[in-house]
């Protein structure tokens, strides 16, 4: 089934690459804006999710009532892993969005990981 599109907060499932090479199936959040899609076709940036949480200091826990819709067991934001794709890259949606104020906050924690290096 084709995945017409995906919508920022949202929370995708895709073959994301890894920073030791291997390409898994993961769920992904989407960062990028909706228009993204439009003005480079199908084009979205998403920020890992996983259930490990190797760099606590680059990782944020992610609480259940930041969701729409709970997920099945603890995560992370991983906050300096973040990937462009294609909406033909998605593996399945998850119905699930995350809360805005809490969005805010990931894109927060992402910039001053990614580009200011707050963590050190």
């Amino acid at each position: 089934m084709a995945i017409g599109r995906v919508h920022q907060r949202e929370i995708v499932e895709v073959p994301f690459s890894l920073p030791d090479g291997q390409i898994l199936p993961h769920p992904a959040l989407v960062i990028s804006c909706d228009e993204l899609q439009d003005v480079e076709p199908g084009m979205f940036y998403a920020v890992l999710i996983s259930t490990k949480n190797h760099f606590p200091e680059l990782t944020i826990p992610i609480k259940s009532e930041w969701l729409s819709m709970p997920l099945p067991q603890q995560s992370f934001f991983v906050t300096h892993i973040v990937n462009p794709f294609n909406v033909d890259d998605v593996f399945a949606h998850r119905n699930c969005f995350l809360r805005q104020p809490y969005f805010d906050d990931v894109v927060n924690h992402i910039v001053a990981n990614i580009i200011d290096g707050a963590w050190g």
